[in-house]
């Protein structure tokens, strides 16, 4: 298998090297070469620095009108499964923007992108690996999303609507306002929606003289809105004050939940457990950030503060029906309500300060946070049967307290010339948490911890667009809270899911090495190292009951190659891009090789001065883990087109995602021992969709710009 992969490759590569000799085609209005950037006909701008990537959105009339999940798919390095997972040359990332880190994931994080609208996003910049001002928790990457801060004076904005169909039908509605006057403007956003969706689930556990059979099934509703505020004041040429609020509403909930489980033991009959399981969830999400800055000279010196608040506050509701046939015997009903209660408080600060001397650059910062979580669950318990009615379950009564403060500082120190770019930078960050669980085992757990986290960039521009770099950071990737909280939560009558108190952070030690040839074909090799690795963990528990759990196992080691190869030929632009890895997972009982490989190809045609079609294809042959043992390789494609009319002012975007459906059949096997847990799922993630988006203006007037620094609060994305 690994033969073919390789070959696979191979012939990958070869294809796109054929672009070397058809580039000699191009013509001076299909590429544009300034010092460290290059524009492209139908590709953002981008910039090149010793740490980052800065794609300009502003300047492209493609971009602008898209939502950010839309744009991501379009940027060099950057990967986006239009399910809320976002990576840069294979790493996980955090995201930033506008002074806040986005502590969103799945489903939440998928919308988010959607609300963003590139009308209202100067530049991105994209960080394989983070720098010392960046918190250290969180994945390698960093994204940082800058808002359009310049404003006109009087009334701009953008209204639009989009529709997708998958197995049913979604609505989003969408707009934005601007309203600038002297050295003050008002800015707010909104996006609400409607979603629907099928989906059925097999699992399968093979355990000790045991088979535990179970198929759900379930319609998955969500009603959705997001709205945002913020007010922007120019005290003067040198001082800003930003002030954002921004809200995350929702109410999720599956409806028609069916779930059939079959207990196959040494029993001469098997047991049958028939479930109807209704879920509501309502989630809402409040976030403050204050931004002030002070331009100290005229080289470029400033400080800046940001101080933020994060409130969460979110109700579950798990309803269950359970009928029970056991054997021959007659059918047993028993019902279960558990309702919990969510809530979440983060404040944080951060101040930085930035002095420039010419070529030469240095930040001093600290930062401090505070964050509390209280989880509150109950379980009611019933024999309708018998008649009788629900009563709670004492014993399985959770009241979790987590409060964590953290301290750090940091220093870098840059140096930038026409030849050379040196960045070197040091964090120190102090950790204290409390956990407590004041009900059942009324479990107490206290720590503390101090890290240190240096980082290394060198770049060497060797002119005509050559370029040679060298990285190293180190960060790590802390447990959520609910990751912590020891609360046994029932999935179903035999398989419940249990947090783990005493869970570690993972210490991450990346190291990479970029060539950048002709600013346009990049290659880079890149190690990574993780200790404390957080496994996920299926474990058969008693006679018939499977436990989800994380533990902190082993160590793993991940080798990469990356290669991206973009040429242009006409109306014909094409980005490819290759990443082949090779892993090692162990512990003290066993080691894991796998050989990963993934390859992507977008291409965009501009058929007029109107029109424009894509066709994006990604093959993606999933590794395995230390438990993970199987996962189904996944083969997408992607077709759209982009309209725009009356004088730019209507964008049509359209098209269809996972056009093969592959993302909705796949299989995951993990095995620990002798025990197997199978997952077969069954959805339909092939989606029709169609984007209207118009802008307008009214009395506009040019005026000034400002930009805000990187985001604040690592802490919210532990949400």
């Amino acid at each position: 298998m690994k033969k073919y992969l390789y070959i696979l490759s191979f012939c990958f590569l070869q294809y796109t090297l054929s672009g070397f000799a058809q580039n000699k085609q191009t013509s001076m209005s299909d590429t544009i070469k300034l010092p460290e950037a290059t524009v492209l006909a139908e590709r953002p701008f981008v910039q090149r620095k010793a740490d980052r990537m800065i794609v300009s959105i502003e300047h492209s009339k493609l971009l602008k009108a898209r939502s950010l999940s839309n744009i991501l798919s379009l940027i060099p390095g950057v990967s986006y499964d239009d399910e809320g997972s976002v990576t840069i040359m294979g790493n996980g990332i955090r995201i930033y923007e506008n002074g806040r880190m986005v502590k969103l994931s799945g489903t939440q994080l998928k919308r988010y992108l959607s609300s963003l609208r590139g009308n209202d996003i100067k530049s991105l910049e994209i960080l394989p690996q983070a720098t010392a001002e960046y918190d250290a928790e969180g994945g390698t990457g960093i994204l940082v999303i800058n808002r359009q801060k310049k404003h006109d004076y009087g009334l701009s904005g953008y209204g639009g609507s989009e529709y997708e169909r998958k197995s049913k039908n979604s609505f989003s509605e969408f707009t934005g306002l601007t309203y600038s006057w002297g050295n003050f403007a008002l800015y707010a956003n909104m996006m609400l929606g409607r979603s629907e969706s099928l989906s059925k689930i097999a699992e399968s556990d093979y355990g000790r003289n045991i088979t535990v059979n179970s198929i759900s099934e379930s319609t998955d509703k969500s009603l959705y809105y997001m709205p945002k505020l913020g007010f922007d004041f120019y005290i003067s040429p040198k001082q800003y004050l930003g002030i954002e609020w921004s809200g995350n509403y929702a109410k999720d909930y599956a409806n028609d939940c069916w779930v059939h489980s079959t207990i196959t033991d040494n029993s001469p009959y098997p047991t049958s457990i028939k479930s109807y399981a209704p879920y509501t969830l309502r989630p809402n999400t409040n976030d403050v950030t204050l931004n002030y800055e002070w331009k100290t000279d005229t080289l470029g010196s400033k400080l800046n503060i940001i101080a933020d608040y994060a409130r969460k506050r979110e109700h579950d509701l798990y309803e269950y029906e359970n009928k029970y046939t056991l054997g021959i015997s007659s059918d047993s009903i028993i019902s279960k309500s558990q309702p919990s209660f969510e809530r979440i408080d983060v404040y944080s600060a951060q101040v930085d300060f930035e002095k420039y001397f010419n070529h030469h650059q240095f930040t001093l910062g600290a930062k401090c946070v505070y964050a509390g979580i209280d989880y509150i669950s109950k379980l009611y318990l019933g024999n309708t049967t018998l008649g009788g009615i629900l009563s709670e379950e004492i014993d399985q009564r959770d009241d979790f307290n987590y409060f964590e403060q953290r301290y750090a500082i940091y220093g870098m120190y840059r140096y930038t010339s026409r030849s050379w770019g040196v960045q070197m930078g040091l964090r120190n960050e102090y950790t204290e948490w409390n956990t407590q669980q004041r009900v059942k085992t009324q479990l107490q757990n206290s720590r503390s911890d101090n890290n240190i986290f240096p980082s290394f960039f060198v770049k060497k521009n060797m002119g005509q667009g050559n370029a040679l770099s060298l990285s190293y950071t180190q960060s790590i990737n802390r447990p959520s809270y609910q990751m912590v909280n020891p609360f046994v939560f029932h999935l179903s009558e035999t398989s419940y899911k249990e947090g783990n108190p005493y869970l570690k952070g993972e210490l991450l030690y990346n190291a990479a090495l970029q060539f950048v040839l002709k600013s346009r074909y990049i290659f880079s090799l890149s190690a990574l190292f993780i200790d404390r690795k957080i496994n996920e963990v299926y474990e058969q528990v008693g006679d018939k009951q499977t436990r989800y759990t994380l533990k902190n196992e082993g160590n793993s080691k991940r080798l990469a190659l990356y290669m991206e190869i973009p040429f242009t030929w006409g109306m014909w632009n094409c980005r490819n891009n290759a990443e082949l890895s090779q892993s090692l997972y162990q512990n003290s009982a066993k080691r894991i090789h796998d050989f990963g490989v993934v390859l992507s190809s977008f291409n965009r045609f501009r058929l007029s001065k109107q029109l424009t079609a894509m066709a994006n294809l990604r093959y993606i042959r999933h590794y395995k883990q230390l438990y993970l043992v199987q996962k189904t390789d996944y083969f997408g494609v992607d077709i759209e087109g982009d309209y725009s009319c009356l004088k730019d002012k209507l964008n049509i975007n359209f098209g269809v995602k996972d056009l093969l459906n592959s993302r909705g059949k796949n299989q995951q096997i993990f095995r620990n021992n002798n025990f197997e847990h199978h997952s077969d799922f069954n959805f339909v993630s092939r989606k029709f969709f169609v984007s209207v988006t118009f802008n307008f203006s009214a009395g506009l007037k040019q005026a000034s710009q400002h930009d805000k620094t990187h985001s604040n609060g690592e802490e919210k994305e532990r949400m």
